[in-house]
């Protein structure tokens, strides 16, 4: 048994998965204590400190549906409250800490293997906070995050392993999980695995498609019985989203299904088409075409005029009208790539990169995870390479605005982005001129803020601020003085910021402080999460 082993972790929106690189060089999952290969994002929290993860939990949300989190993986980074549990508040971090544990406990229950080094896998959109927050819960649930890998990337580090053709191959791959919608265009050659272009929408995903069915089957009944109201029975909205779930499913692979629902001692019959289905979900296949079609299109303004493969990935892959639409409307001929575990395996196999990245030989890494020499390094010499997620910049006064002049603080203000979407990482912006506002003025607050909408745009409110740092020590100049600002953004998508006083040679930088949580947070939470007793 190897002395230690490297994982790969999918922490998704409905479903979080974990994988590791077998004796063989091949990336495999670790099953769950219920044989599962995902485990449900679902966190079932009892008195006294006690949490289930996973199915069981999933059935618990029915009859107490105000002690279960779910889709936290869209707060992350966004929200600092998940919810509050028998008065107790928790972070989306730990929620998903707590998740994290809980695939670490089935790996130890079912392989004997310790759970140190992982890569954590996120999607390509996700800015500097989320990703930040995604480190932030791997430590709060004991890890060690080597990195956190953008979704498609894993995915098409999988491919790779499958599909061993030569010369350069661009692929678009599709990520439609349970909560979110990832497009990325990747280019291929030979061990550099260059990522072109990301879109994607953290909105969109397989629990959009499930309020619909819900909505639809919630229709039915009262539309039959409309003396009744279940709409303030718990039990039953549970029930109806466990039945909307399954539906679903069924429909990838049946044109029909039937189902009942009881409530107040009546009962309604219902049969669910898939046709019925496309149609109560329509707006949201178009999104999955529109958002795809901006990734296409931006490939090709970078010298991408078209894809060797298109792969999908994400549980709601499976579902036919995905790859039909993109077909009809944008001729694109996607299959199915191992579409639940596909990212996982690739998470695995990028962490033995980086565990080599990080300055252990690849005989030593060999040694611990059990595999040959020759295997190590066939892995540790691929090339990943991805581009800024987001535009990224910095709050200014609108030097159009005529008060500019005469009274800057009422001034118009917007977002000056520094680093466009899409630019190879790692990317340095290089020196850009701002100027003090007024006279004599000593320190500038400057304030870092991220694109939020689908496009760049200088408007406050389609960004959002992600941190911010003092420019201290100016010499007293004029209003109009300039000072520059540098931002630089790493291979692993780290973001740093330094400014610049030009005039008199003075250089200040500063470190910037993302998310909500700081080093002592995180600390204290993971020391009151290791005190939760995480059962599946």
């Amino acid at each position: 048994m190897p002395v230690e082993t490297t994982f790969g972790i999918d922490l998704g929106t409905t479903h979080s998965c974990i994988a590791s690189v077998d004796e063989a060089g091949k990336a495999v999952v670790i099953r769950n204590s219920l044989g599962e290969e995902t485990t449900p994002s679902v966190v079932y929290f009892e008195p006294g400190k006690r949490v289930t993860v996973g199915t069981s939990a999933k059935h618990a949300a029915v009859l107490t549906p105000h002690l279960v989190a779910q889709l936290t993986k869209r707060l992350i980074g966004v929200s600092d409250v998940a919810g509050t549990y028998h008065g107790q508040t928790y972070s989306p971090e730990e929620v998903g800490a707590l998740i994290l544990r809980e695939l670490v406990r089935s790996v130890r229950e079912n392989t004997g293997q310790r759970v140190e080094d992982v890569v954590i896998t996120v999607p390509a959109y996700f800015g500097v906070a989320q990703k930040e927050a995604t480190r932030q819960a791997g430590k709060i649930a004991g890890l060690r995050v080597l990195d956190v890998l953008p979704e498609p990337v894993a995915a098409a580090l999988h491919y790779q392993t499958l599909h061993t053709g030569t010369g350069v191959r661009h692929l678009l791959v599709c990520d439609l999980g349970g909560g979110t919608f990832d497009t990325s265009v990747i280019r291929l050659d030979g061990d550099d695995v260059r990522t072109v272009c990301t879109g994607g929408d953290g909105r969109l995903g397989g629990a959009d498609w499930d309020q619909r069915v819900r909505a639809h089957l919630l229709s039915c009944f009262t539309e039959e019985h409309p003396d009744l109201d279940p709409t303030r029975d718990e039990a039953f909205l549970q029930d109806l989203a466990t039945i909307a779930e399954k539906l679903k499913k069924d429909l990838s692979s049946a044109e029909a299904r039937r189902a009942a629902l009881r409530f107040g001692g009546a009962v309604t019959r219902v049969e669910l088409t898939r046709a019925k289905l496309e149609e109560l979900t329509a707006d949201l296949l178009d999104r999955v075409v529109d958002v795809t079609e901006q990734t296409v299109a931006t490939a090709k303004a970078q010298g991408v005029p078209s894809f060797d493969d298109v792969i999908l990935v994400g549980g709601m892959a499976k579902m036919p009208a995905v790859a039909d639409r993109l077909e009809r409307k944008l001729g694109l001929r996607g299959r199915l790539h191992e579409p639940e575990v596909a990212v996982a395996k690739g998470a695995a196999l990028y962490a033995v990169l980086r565990r080599v990245q990080d300055g252990a030989t690849a005989h030593r890494v060999a040694d611990q995870l059990g595999l040959s020499t020759d295997q190590v390094e066939s892995l540790a010499t691929k090339k990943v390479t991805g581009v800024v997620p987001k535009a990224f910049g910095v709050m200014a006064v609108d030097a159009s605005d005529p008060l500019a002049l005469t009274d800057p603080l009422r001034a118009r203000k917007m977002i000056a982005h520094l680093l466009p979407a899409n630019t190879p990482l790692p990317a340095d912006s290089g020196p850009f001129p701002f100027a003090v506002a007024v006279d004599k003025q000593r320190m500038v607050e400057i304030e870092v803020w991220e694109q939020a909408g689908e496009f760049e745009s200088e408007e406050l409110s389609e960004n959002v601020r992600i941190g911010r740092g003092r420019l201290r020590n100016l010499p007293p100049r004029p209003a109009g003085s300039p000072f520059e600002v540098t931002f630089f953004m790493s291979e692993t998508g780290t973001l740093t910021v330094h400014a610049i006083e030009p005039a008199s040679g003075a250089e200040v930088r500063f470190d910037l402080q993302i998310g909500g949580m700081d080093a002592a947070a995180v600390q204290k939470a993971r020391t009151d999460i290791a005190r939760h007793e995480v059962q599946g």
